[in-house]
């Protein structure tokens, strides 16, 4: 009894405690400071049931100017929950659509204010049901249904507002209905097999929250299979699929909705035959006879669609491989992203396909390689699993080309590859060695192999190697004698993989770079090309070679010429004696040559002016590749740009220029007010932020951007109208 004593008197003291700290609440939330009314309204928030006394100031604290006040008046009430009964009124007047800033979410307060109070509040709230306010008798509606069977009363006039003017109240009446539950089935019913369309599509929302053996959903079923308006048929199909609708007799539903004119009724039938339960097999049969179709977008519609029901349609994966055969460009992308989709299920299909193909069209880049290289890891397991099988057909040569695109890098994998290295074919050999670099954690570990394979009889398998050395890049170091001795090698195609790997090492051996430069005379194209790229991958080149990659601009070919700069930018002011060919080649009629030729002079030239100079026109260019070139080296000038300002503040107006002109202005800090007060108005809201920042820091300097700034106040962008604001303030 002592014990009991002790605690009622502990209860006591806390509620005493509570109730006086309630009362200084009452006051302080009708103070005239702002401040203390919201604290005072957070604060009984906080409380709860125990803040029971100030629920009448609270109702006054709706009114409040200061939406924060509003905000936790309302939030308050909710909190007190039942106890709040007597706030019903007030809460149901202020369901009107709001005068207030954030009018939606005024209204989702109020509603779960409401809510809170709890079926209390039923019999207001139905009678609110037949307020003029579409917005009362929404708030009414969807508190109602959140209440659930505690507003069975209300279900015949919930019933009634089925034919709504307003469509959200007729959806959430809809919604309600089925909220409520068995004792509402009748108004569903009576709804779904009214005479108005618009009443049955919002009573088919009822069905989202019933069993799908009820006899509603049958019903809705039933009902469907005839039904004319789209509306209905797409709120509906929507019901049926989320409640897990019988997929027999929702299939028989979904695929006339498939050839609909309707967009939305199309997307219904697409959720529901992806979502059928138990699976969506059934629909398989049914999109495979699609696939042969007259109309492409029949085709195209089947195809996706088999793509994402995965491993589910992968008895479809023959048809689609063989439809690649007559498809047109369009329509095989979609087939091979719908192979890609289907994942491991559509691999041993893939590997027969390639079966019959010659192996060394294997060797380059197929279709079938890339499907599997989309898929990924996943692939893996059963790619293993068919080089175990030791296909020696384009079956195992695709697993190998494949396991090099995807990369794994798990031991098993790398196990299955080794005994392909000694195969007797060297197609398999080469593609072997490719797949097990690109599986290996530590690939410079395969150097023994790979020098190995540099002299291996067959020009495929010491072409792999090569081309293996050159995906290590640096690493590859070890080789480097290896691969000039391969430079000799009399296969045309292996001295090209050589010359390439040896531009991927990032040497500073000038001896080799001068050998690699004098292979330039008398190259052919291809040659040519492979010199120059690689000698780009040099760290540093002796004069001989800079003097020959200036010569070898005077060949007409815009893939040598690019390359050639890209080699003389790495440079930078070492390769002034290809100045001349560089000025000249920004004329260049090739868009690629141009940018190139611009991207080394910002590199070599020295003398800032003349740069300007060519800067300036370039940022006019037609190839958006040459002026973000030009847009960039001008921000690399910085301040000494500013006689470009502007030239690059035209080209905020382009959309593809846009993001690289504000990071070069950023750099270059124009000081032109007028400049700044031109993009005030672009159609991008960082631009016109980047302004109001810079006429900020100008300050006072700024002060004839005032009157568009002021007008920046009502931009529709919260940040741009802060930024604005702290701009004016800095005039002061």
């Amino acid at each position: 009894m002592k014990f009991f004593k002790t605690v009622s008197a502990i209860l006591l003291g806390v509620l005493l405690a509570n109730a006086g700290e309630v009362e200084d609440l009452i006051g302080e939330l009708g103070s005239g400071d702002k401040v203390k009314r919201r604290e005072a309204a957070r604060s009984l928030a906080l409380l709860g049931p125990a803040a029971r006394a100030a629920v009448p100031a609270l109702i006054k604290g709706l009114d409040d100017d200061e939406e924060q006040v509003f905000f936790w008046s309302a939030t308050a009430l909710a909190k007190i929950g039942p106890d709040a009964h007597e706030a019903t009124p007030e809460l149901i007047k202020r369901l009107k659509r709001s005068g207030r800033r954030y009018k939606d979410q005024v209204h989702v307060r109020i509603v779960h204010a409401l809510t809170q109070i709890g079926p209390a509040a039923v019999l207001q709230l139905t009678g609110a049901l037949g307020s003029e306010h579409s917005s009362v008798r929404l708030g009414a509606v969807r508190v109602l249904g959140n209440l659930g069977f505690a507003s069975r009363e209300a279900a015949p006039r919930l019933f009634d507002l089925l034919a709504d003017d307003s469509e959200s109240v007729r959806f959430s009446a809809g919604s309600a209905l089925g909220r409520i539950g068995d004792v509402a089935y009748p108004q569903i019913m009576q709804g779904l097999s009214a005479d108005s369309a618009t009443v049955r599509a919002a009573a088919a929302h009822a069905v989202v929250w019933i069993p799908a053996n009820s006899r509603p959903a049958i019903h809705l079923g039933k009902r469907l299979a005839k039904e004319t308006d789209n509306e209905t048929k797409v709120a509906g199909l929507n019901a049926l699929n989320r409640i897990g609708f019988d997929g027999e007799r929702l299939l028989a539903l979904l695929l006339p909705a498939l050839d609909s004119e309707e967009p939305r009724l199309r997307q219904e039938a697409l959720s529901g035959i992806l979502s059928l339960r138990p699976n969506s097999r059934a629909a398989v049969p049914h999109l495979i006879e699609r696939l042969a179709a007259e109309d492409p977008s029949k085709r195209k519609q089947a195809i996706d669609l088999l793509g994402r029901m995965g491993y589910d349609a992968s008895v479809a994966v023959p048809k689609l491989i063989t439809g690649l055969g007559q498809a047109d460009e369009e329509e095989k992308r979609s087939i091979r992203n719908a192979l890609v989709e289907m994942g491991p299920a559509s691999i041993p299909s893939l590997l027969d396909s390639a079966t019959e193909i010659p192996l060394a069209k294997l060797l380059g880049e197929t279709w079938q390689a890339d499907c599997i290289g989309g898929i990924g890891i996943q692939a893996v397991s059963s790619l293993t699993n068919s080089l175990k099988e030791n296909p020696g057909n384009g079956a195992g040569l695709l697993s190998l080309v494949a396991l090099q695109k995807i990369g794994d890098k798990s031991p098993t994998t790398r196990q299955v590859i080794l005994p392909w290295l000694e195969h007797e074919q060297a197609v398999f050999r080469g593609a072997a060695l490719s797949a097990l670099v690109a599986s290996s954690t530590k690939p410079n570990m395969l150097m023994p192999r790979l020098q190995a394979a540099m002299r291996d009889p067959n020009s495929l398998v010491r072409q792999a190697a090569m081309d293996a050395l050159a995906s290590l890049g640096s690493s590859a170091k070890g080789a480097t004698t290896a691969l000039v001795n391969s430079l000799d090698d009399k296969d045309a195609a292996v001295q090209l993989s050589a010359i390439r790997a040896i531009g991927k090492l990032e040497s500073d051996d000038s001896v080799l770079a001068e050998r690699l430069a004098g292979m330039l005379d008398g190259a052919g194209t291809d040659l040519r090309l492979a010199v120059v790229e690689s000698l780009g991958g040099f760290r540093k080149l002796p004069s001989i070679a800079v003097k020959r990659l200036v010569g070898v601009l005077e060949v007409k070919h815009t893939a040598t010429q690019s390359a050639a700069f890209d080699a003389l930018a790495k440079l930078g002011p070492e390769a002034k004696p290809a100045l001349s060919a560089l000025n000249q080649a920004v004329g260049h009629a090739d868009s690629g040559v141009r940018a190139s030729a611009l991207n080394a002079l910002t590199k070599v030239e020295t003398d800032d002016g003349k740069l300007l100079a060519l800067l300036k026109p370039a940022l006019r260019d037609a190839s958006a590749k040459v002026r973000h070139t030009a847009i960039r080296g001008l921000g690399e000038l910085g301040s000494d740009a500013r006689p470009a300002g502007p030239e690059l503040f035209a080209r905020l107006e382009t959309s593809e220029d846009r993001k690289l002109a504000l990071e070069a202005l950023r750099r270059v800090r124009v000081r032109d007010v007028d400049l700044y007060i031109s993009i005030l108005d672009n159609d991008e809201p960082l631009v016109r932020l980047f302004a109001c920042q810079v006429l900020r820091r100008l300050g006072k300097g700024a002060r004839k951007a005032e009157p568009e700034l002021r007008k920046r106040l009502r931009d529709e962008y919260d940040y741009v109208r802060r930024e604005a604001r702290r701009a004016l303030d800095s005039f002061k």
